[in-house]
């Protein structure tokens, strides 16, 4: 069966293309939208803005990674491979947003926060939980603060380990106190 991609999808590779051209900061709505043939108004049914329409691309991603742990089939570490193979494959893209957005539009940051979140939410839905312990929810931030930024300044400076030893010490470097969520043993 074809299956054909979504609206949103289309426009993503819109922005995908546009940004192996010039800085992410310097494209325009309307240059997405002509590139894939849509008009603004479809954009602004689907986006408020290029920067939602990278947070869509950029969390589209992660949660379909996230949503496969289950511990046993699929790791943490998995995961963590997962998220290193997405960085590498669009390492052009994200490069260009990491050096090109600034701010509240800041894509470190959103990943960062994003993270936080999608990390949380898995805690809480795979042990039942409402709310989580102030000294995980520290943890977690850490984590992802740091690992997100690990990840970004590698994209820029490659590591000085091969991929398997990076994706090793990043999940060497995950607190105590959240491995019991992420470890069966």
């Amino acid at each position: 069966m074809i299956i054909r991609p979504t609206t949103k999808e289309l426009l993503a590779e819109s922005l995908k293309d546009l940004s192996a051209k010039k800085p992410v900061d310097k494209i325009t709505v309307k240059e997405i939208t002509q590139n894939c043939g849509f008009t603004a108004k479809t954009f602004y049914n689907h986006f408020q803005d290029k920067y939602d329409l990278i947070a869509w691309i950029y969390s589209t991603a992660a949660e379909k990674i996230m949503n496969k742990i289950d511990g046993e089939n699929y790791t943490w570490k998995d995961s963590l491979t997962d998220g290193f193979n997405y960085f590498l494959e669009n390492k052009e893209f994200l490069k260009n947003l990491i050096t090109h957005t600034s701010g509240q539009d800041s894509f470190i940051n959103y990943v960062a926060q994003f993270n936080v979140k999608i990390f949380s939410d898995y805690i809480k839905r795979s042990q039942n939980l409402k709310k989580i312990s102030p000294d995980v929810e520290i943890s977690i931030k850490i984590y992802c603060y740091g690992t997100v930024c690990t990840f970004c300044e590698m994209l820029t400076n490659p590591a000085p380990v091969s991929d398997k030893e990076f994706v090793n010490s990043i999940e060497k470097s995950l607190p105590e106190p959240l491995k019991k969520f992420l470890y069966k043993n």
